[in-house]
């Protein structure tokens, strides 16, 4: 059986975060970032399960270690609220560094707008909107996008206190998990349909990961994602699974779209529900998350087979982390630096956005992964050396 991470799993990261930096660079060619939600087309139709694929790995990754539940969630602070702690500063002051150099208004105005930014992130997009902050001085689209994708973080600790609550009953009995799972899409369900889609620090979309989250760990017992592929009958078999829950995915779209006019259907961008299908967005989303998935990383296991692109795509997925938290600091550069904040390309320009975007990604984690290798090489080599010292130093 395949391990608790695999290639598999590794190039499905690699692919979705992919996406994820596609979209952010998209964002970039609008005035109005926000506008792009309000257009449909065919490859929101068919990923619209990204954020809730990162979701559903988190708890199929889970493995009852014996720990407490103190433990688990002290050890989980470390792995999510300290990296978030860290890019926060750094994007806030290398995204703010390149504003005032490539600045094209004087520096108060610029100083005012980081300002304004960095209060709409700590406060949250959706509070910032409902109580219409900033009234003047505007903000950094660029920091906008950098501090506020930290989101998924901040929910991803939220719904882990839960997550570990529940996971070990959930695990042993069907029925629970049936419930729990139930109980809590109502909840996101009359919050999305009688509170708001988009509140603030995106807890509307809390029920629904916690949900996906209890599932996927309920899954892995059965090795959901990880069944052996052994002969041609296999293949086929899950090759035609994959394709008919990618079907039902991109079907659901078009027809929420052309009957309800929902542009995001199940897609959880920024933890939002779509605003035509308000709380019924929570059960696609869900439903999404376990489909998609399964859509993903079964192409991915096909495509593992492939040398050169499963281990790039798995490469990739290893530093999802990074590229993550940091490309909006690349975007920016770019956006400021050739373009000067205005969109000269069209739609295009977002391709060159992520072009240049990608390869300094890469490239800056090639340089981290050298230095930690030399690193590792260093330190056995070290301690040898001072094993061997004479005890008086001679």
């Amino acid at each position: 059986m395949e391990n608790r991470r695999t290639i598999a799993q590794d190039a499905a990261k690699g692919l979705m975060i992919i996406g994820v930096v596609f979209f952010h660079c998209s964002l970039m060619t609008y005035a109005v970032p926000m506008e792009a939600l309000s257009q449909f087309n065919i490859l929101s139709a068919m990923f619209p399960f990204i954020m809730s694929s990162f979701f559903f790995y988190t708890g199929y990754n889970y493995v009852d270690k014996g720990r407490s539940y103190k433990e688990s969630i002290l050890r989980r602070a470390k792995q999510l609220l300290i990296p978030m702690a860290i890019a926060f500063i750094i994007s806030a002051i290398t995204i703010s560094s390149i504003e005032l150099i490539y600045s094209y208004q004087d520096v108060p105005s610029a100083l005012h707008a980081i300002g304004n930014t960095i209060l709409y992130s700590l406060m949250s997009e959706p509070l910032a909107i409902m109580i219409g902050f900033p009234q003047s001085g505007g903000t950094v689209l660029g920091l906008v996008v950098g501090l506020g994708l930290l989101w998924f973080i901040y929910c991803l600790f939220t719904c882990s206190i839960f997550f570990y609550l529940l996971v070990k009953r959930t695990n042993k009995n069907p029925f629970t998990l049936f419930s729990v799972v139930i109980i809590l899409l109502i909840i996101a369900f009359v919050i999305g349909e009688y509170v708001g889609t988009y509140l603030p620090y995106t807890i509307q979309c809390y029920p629904v990961v916690l949900a996906i989250m209890l599932t996927a760990a309920y899954l892995r017992q059965s090795h959901f994602l990880n069944k052996r592929i052994r002969t041609k009958k296999d293949i086929i078999f899950h090759t035609i699974n994959a394709l008919i829950a990618e079907g039902i995915i991109i079907a659901t779209c078009f027809v929420m779209y052309y009957r309800f006019n929902a542009t995001t259907t199940g897609a959880l961008p920024g933890g939002l529900f779509d605003t035509n299908l308000k709380g019924f967005d929570a059960f696609i989303a869900y439903a999404f998350g376990i489909l998609g998935t399964y859509f993903i990383h079964t192409v991915c296991r096909l495509i593992k087979r492939i040398p050169i692109l499963g281990t790039s795509l798995a490469w990739v997925g290893n530093h999802s982390a990074f590229f993550y938290l940091f490309h909006p600091i690349f975007i920016t550069l770019i956006m400021s630096l050739i373009f000067k904040k205005e969109v000269i390309l069209g739609a295009g320009q977002a391709y060159v956005y992520f072009a240049f975007t990608f390869a300094c990604l890469v490239l800056c984690c090639f340089i981290i992964d050298l230095i930690i290798k030399r690193k590792h090489i260093a330190t056995p080599i070290k301690e040898e050396i001072d094993n061997n010292k004479d005890p008086e130093g001679d």
